[in-house]
């Protein structure tokens, strides 16, 4: 919950801040060369050569300007040692605001003028400290780039928090730019390495830009740093009226020069206003080779006196003290020398890259949500029933078949097909009469069996009264999985009752698996026959997207059972991950790292394999794999079928922060582990990443509508997942009042979450427990076994209004509880709960 907080803020901030912070970063890296880039457009007004005549006195060259300049007065001169060189000068107006900053003469004091690119640079300036706007900085544009520097500290912060691997110590999993990526996942990649690259120098910027932006920042930091409050020494008086009197300084200058000599290649003199008394005269010299004009020793005279009051040297300095007086130099990284001031120029100019990176990530966000919306509402054209050009009707146990139905409600949309979507429960012969073509896609379920949303339907198929179809033209797309023997037979039996019923095939029935792509290319065909502009356009495609697993234990550690385990994965730091108690997760396994490097090793004598061992192990991790002693070459390695993608039923909900997944570990005839329990369980180490997706599954998500009404949860082993999901999700949403009936091996050791029911049952989530314990003397009997006893309790449940959830194995348990729910309720009674939404299974 935390981490969602912090990313909210993150990108909100970022879409307010960005762009100031963007225009910040320019304008700064604009000016982080100004002094070079200046004099190389004048050269020969900063450089003219050395003059016929001697150097003027700093008392005659400041009396020359201010001559030429009435209304203002110098308030410093730089002076070069360097004879070739000329002197800078800065006046400000006497009243007002005014300011000026040019070139003299050294010998005549004659004003040169400003030099090129003068005025580029003080807008620079300008847009950088309060971005032009009015007021300058007593302007709101001073608190705009304040806030904009307080967010930049926000994001380096929350950005490393948000990304913090769990690889902590790999310094490749922070650093490490992987340029094959495309699309959003090369933008978050941009986003979140280089930010990692230039956090440190963000950080920099951010805390010293804002010494100017707030005085009690300010004050802080000195006493922070010196142990004085701001200001102790040299605060200014309060402003006089008249003029003050101003000592000569040519005394002092000469007694400067006779004791330093050229030991210093620059001096800054600098003047007060004209109404503040000038106690003190100092020079700031800095010596040949500094790293940064703010490294000067201050030499401190008398006027009177003409003796040295101070003599305050840079290396003796605390370094407190260097800090304070060199704000400026850390703020554009002159501090650490010409390679400081390099890296803070190039982490400028990388502000944009953060702020269009930014938005792309937001912005795909945004259409991934209205995708995820549009695909979980659906589309329904047709004002009411009977409306449309086109019927789709879906028989969908895990949400598979509906989900393709209205993806090809959406494609057929992009070619201006209105089509109504429907569960196939509500294809009634009054609205077969009044449609013309109609399209079913339909799964199977169990062993040959219709999803549990068609039960009824297929009754009244079978035995009900014969219609007359001859004006319907249908199509079917029949979902099944060919490991089973029989594959698509629900969509089968359709097609011959539709025939015989009179009505005519628009197509051959499309039998269709996992990754058949045959198959989808007739589906697609089929589409665009019918008015599809492009059968593809329009439809939303889940995609995979690496997932970290956070946390994995074993739920049952002295069984002697297969090993379940609870496995926790978090999404990435820009994902706003969203799902519902019910959805499914489906996993991209891969293979064990070591049998790979077995089949590799057995390879070996294959030179050309070995030329590409890296992508060639990269690809096997993912596919299925052949046998030992089976030749393989590069073509034959290409042609290996990837891995089935594996299902699981979430075990958690979006609000926990985590995907949880309960998983038993699944084992072969040989005691090799299972492809997708072995990889999740065993393999894959927690703190690395796994693509998965999440998938809704309208077939046994609750109805909205009833939210409030009980729910009686049934399931076993695994299939507490599921069941976990529904009550994390009633429990968040403060509904009580449910029932559990749950079944597995031992009480002892496969008391699965008990921490968590029991506290349900204080705080009244679940009224009612019921457990069963198959291997323990005193129960010995599954959970389908205790339906008989509860017959009574079960019958009143449904009258108020209960909605059943049935999640575990298949073999068993579901069609055990099937057959007593039948018993009890039925079979008519429990076709009409699956109809309306109230016998939802996830059964596997």
């Amino acid at each position: 919950m935390t981490k969602r907080v912090f990313f909210q803020i993150h990108w909100f901030l970022g879409i307010t801040a960005g762009i100031v912070l963007a225009l910040m970063g320019v304008t700064g890296a604009a000016m982080s060369f100004e002094d070079e880039i200046t004099e190389a457009l004048s050269p020969t007004l900063f450089a003219p050569g050395v003059p016929a005549g001697a150097d003027m006195s700093p008392d005659r060259l400041i009396a020359r300007v201010e001559a030429d300049h009435p209304g203002y007065y110098v308030a410093r001169l730089d002076w070069e040692t360097a004879r070739d060189r000329t002197h800078a000068i800065r006046l400000l107006a006497s009243e007002g605001r005014g300011r000026m900053q040019g070139q003299v003469d050294r010998a005549t004091g004659r004003w040169l003028g400003e030099p090129a690119g003068a005025g580029f640079f003080h807008l620079m300036d300008e847009l950088h400290r309060w971005l032009a706007l009015p007021g300058g900085g007593n302007g709101v544009g001073r608190q705009i780039t304040a806030f904009s520097a307080i967010s930049l500290i926000f994001f380096a912060l929350s950005g490393l928090y948000l990304r913090w691997p769990r690889q902590a110590l790999d310094w490749r999993a922070w650093m490490v730019l992987d340029l094959r990526k495309t699309g959003r996942n090369l933008w978050r990649a941009l986003h979140v390495v280089i930010g990692t690259w230039v956090l440190l120098f963000y950080l920099l910027s951010a805390l010293t830009g804002l010494w100017w932006s707030y005085d009690w920042y300010r004050q802080s930091v000195i006493y922070a740093l010196t142990g004085k409050a701001g200001g102790e020494e040299g605060r200014r008086e309060g402003k006089k009226d008249g003029i003050a009197p101003r000592p000569a300084i040519d005394p002092a200058w000469t007694a400067f020069r006779r004791a330093t000599g050229d030991d210093y290649v620059w001096v800054r003199i600098a003047r007060p206003a004209p109404a503040q008394p000038m106690k003190t005269i100092n020079f700031d010299a800095r010596p040949e080779g500094a790293r940064h004009l703010r490294q000067t020793d201050r030499y401190s005279y008398d006027p009177e006196t003409i003796a040295v009051t101070k003599r305050d040297l840079y290396d003796r300095r605390p370094l407190g003290t260097i800090i304070t007086q060199s704000m400026f130099e850390l703020h554009r990284g002159a501090f650490f020398g010409l390679p400081g001031r390099i890296a803070l120029l190039l982490t400028s100019l990388t502000m944009p890259l953060f702020t269009v990176t930014g938005y792309l990530l937001y912005l795909s966000r945004r259409r991934r949500k209205r995708e995820a919306k549009a695909l979980e509402a659906g589309i329904t054209v047709a004002a009411g029933a009977g409306t449309g050009d086109l019927l789709i009707a879906y028989a969908s146990q895990t949400g598979t078949a509906e989900i393709r139905a209205r993806n090809a409600a959406l494609a057929l949309a992009q070619g201006g097909v209105r089509a109504q979507v429907l569960p196939v429960g509500k294809l009634t012969p009054a609205l077969l009469a009044q449609n013309q073509r109609l399209l079913f896609v339909a799964s199977t379920y169990g062993e040959g069996e219709p999803p549990d949303m068609a039960r009824g339907f297929a009754t009244r198929m079978v035995n009900g009264d014969a219609l007359d179809l001859g004006h319907l033209r249908y199509g079917i797309l029949a979902l099944g999985d060919r490991e089973y023997p029989d594959f698509c037979a629900f969509g089968q039996k359709v097609d011959p009752w539709l025939r015989g019923a009179g009505a005519t095939a628009l197509f051959p029935l499309i039998a269709m698996d996992h990754g058949d792509q045959a198959a989808e290319q007739q589906w697609d065909a089929a589409l665009h026959d019918l008015g599809a502009a492009d059968a593809r356009r329009g439809q939303t495609v889940i995609p995979f997207i690496a997932w970290t697993l956070v946390a994995r234990h074993v739920l049952n550690p002295q069984s002697d059972a297969l090993k379940a385990f609870h496995l926790q994965f978090e999404p990435a730091a820009d994902m706003d991950a969203m799902w519902e108690a019910g959805d499914i997760v489906e996993v991209q396994p891969c293979n064990a790292p070591e049998t790979v490097d077995a089949l590799l090793v057995a390879q070996a004598q294959d030179t050309d394999l070995l030329d590409r061992s890296t992508a060639l192990r990269d690809h096997l991790m993912t596919a299925m794999l052949p046998d030992h002693d089976q030749p393989m070459t590069m073509d034959s390695a290409r042609a290996l079928r990837p891995l089935p993608v594996r299902e699981y039923s979430a075990a958690s909900i979006a609000a926990d922060g985590t995907l949880d997944l309960v998983i038993r570990q699944v084992r072969g005839d040989d005691g090799r582990l299972g492809i997708g329990s072995g990889w999740l369980t065993a393999h894959m180490p927690v703190g690395s990443t796994t693509l998965l997706r999440v998938r809704p599954n309208p077939g046994f998500r609750t109805d909205p509508a009833q939210g409030g009404q009980p729910l009686i949860l049934i399931g076993n082993g695994t299939g507490i997942a599921g069941l976990r999901a529904h009550l994390r999700a009633q429990a968040h949403d403060g509904h009580k009042g449910h029932w559990l009936l749950f079944g597995e091996r031992s009480r002892r050791h496969e008391s699965f979450f008990d921490d968590e029911l029991s506290a349900w049952i204080e705080d009244g989530t679940l009224t009612r427990l019921d457990r069963s314990f198959s291997r323990d003397s005193d129960c010995a009997r599954y959970v389908q076994d205790m339906l008989p006893d509860a017959a009574s309790a079960l019958t009143d449940w449904i009258d108020r209004g209960a909605t059943i959830l049935v999640c575990g194995s298949l073999d068993g348990m579901a069609q055990g509880v099937h057959d007593g729910l039948v018993a009890i309720l039925g079979e008519n009674k429990l076709e009409t709960l699956a109809e309306e939404g109230r016998y939802r299974r996830d059964v596997y």
